[in-house]
């Protein structure tokens, strides 16, 4: 394998980590997403007359609350072609390995030829 093969696949795994590292630094959620969804327990309100009822169990309600905030995903969600959810882990280094290892193996076609 010669030098310029061995930086290629050095880069490819170098920007492999990188993506597996930004994936597990963004929370680490299976798909990409811009607006995440959560629900949160909360304190119920005193004066709702459905908490004196005794309709919330232990005075806390559940509300689903949304916020914008980016992660990176293992997988792409993708609503059409040009999509920003396309942007994943898969989507990023699957391409770059192929690339990576057709550039080596051209490389060693190459260097078999001559």
């Amino acid at each position: 394998m010669n030098k310029q093969s061995k930086m290629v696949l050095a880069a490819v795994v170098f920007l492999t980590i990188a993506s597996v590292v930004t994936w597990q630094a963004t929370g680490g959620d299976w798909y990409t997403k811009y607006e995440v969804v959560e629900q949160v327990k909360s304190q119920a309100d005193s004066n709702d007359p459905l908490v004196a009822a005794g309709f919330y169990e232990g005075g806390t309600t559940t509300q689903t609350v949304t916020r914008d905030e980016f992660r990176f995903g293992l997988l792409p969600t993708p609503a059409g072609i040009f999509d920003k959810h396309v942007l994943s882990v898969a989507s990023v280094t699957g391409p770059l390995w192929v690339l990576g290892v057709g550039f080596v193996w051209f490389q060693r076609r190459k260097a078999k030829r001559s």
